[in-house]
């Protein structure tokens, strides 16, 4: 990729520039915490006007490359935090294996009845099931990364207090270790939607951010449908990968 602004070029100038500062962000030149030159800096760098400037910064600003702090400058955000589409692992281990530290916040918790799509997940008829809810802002090292809300179909001898969810943190872990229950598999879904007002204000980021909407139906070693789960993931701090085969 060039590392000038080519005029004749149908790329618009502002997404020029945004590819070249997102090359050198990919590439090492300015790392997580670096402040990036100022506008007047790239202006006479690259001979481009403030306004094209503030475009491309705008734009990788909401693809989560770049952030402001008000009075001291643009700076790279940290990496986004990358989960692999073939492993059944908890928020908080995935937290745990990038060295961060999990924390939640529990926005509701109790027996609700399941919506008809909640009961159908679960196998329940929705007629007389009750479920526990657990809704949860999840945080990485105190930043708010996820909201998760989660819907469990245990038996009638099986509970699980708010005490035990806010001093334990991961279900999972709490399902094995009380009731030799082992989450073994899961469907799971991806789509992307926009921060509503409550939601970005909870996952601080603007109104109208892109989200990363997960859907998860979880099955026990017996093959019982324990959990549906949906996780509203900051788009900018959150990605999945995927390795595919071919088939010959």
């Amino acid at each position: 990729m060039s590392s000038m602004i080519d005029p004749a070029n149908i790329v618009p100038k502002y997404y020029q520039l945004a590819n070249i500062l997102r090359e050198r962000i990919l590439n090492g030149e300015f790392s997580a915490g670096d402040v990036i030159p100022s506008e007047r800096q790239l202006e006479e760098q690259y001979n481009l006007s403030r306004p094209t400037i503030r475009q491309a910064i705008d734009l990788l600003e909401r693809q989560g490359y770049l952030y402001r702090v008000h009075g001291k400058g643009t700076f790279v955000s940290p990496p986004k935090l990358q989960k692999g589409m073939l492993e059944l692992t908890s928020f908080s281990e995935d937290m745990r294996s990038r060295g961060l530290e999990p924390g939640q916040r529990i926005l509701e918790f109790g027996y609700v009845v399941p919506s008809p799509k909640i009961a159908h997940q679960l196998g329940l008829n929705a007629a007389d099931a009750r479920v526990l809810r657990i809704k949860r802002l999840r945080t990485g090292n105190d930043e708010p990364i996820g909201l998760q809300d989660s819907f469990l179909a245990l038996e009638d001898n099986q509970s699980i207090t708010r005490e035990e969810i806010e001093n334990k943190g991961s279900i999972y872990a709490m399902l094995e270790q009380k009731y030799g229950i082992y989450p073994t598999e899961a469907d799971e879904t991806l789509e992307v939607t926009l921060a509503t007002p409550e939601e970005a204000d909870m996952l601080q980021v603007p109104v109208g951010s892109p989200l990363l909407l997960n859907e998860r139906t979880l099955w026990s070693q017996d093959r019982k449908a324990i959990e549906f789960v949906t996780i509203l993931y900051r788009g900018d701090r959150y990605k999945y990968f995927a390795r595919l085969t071919r088939k010959w």
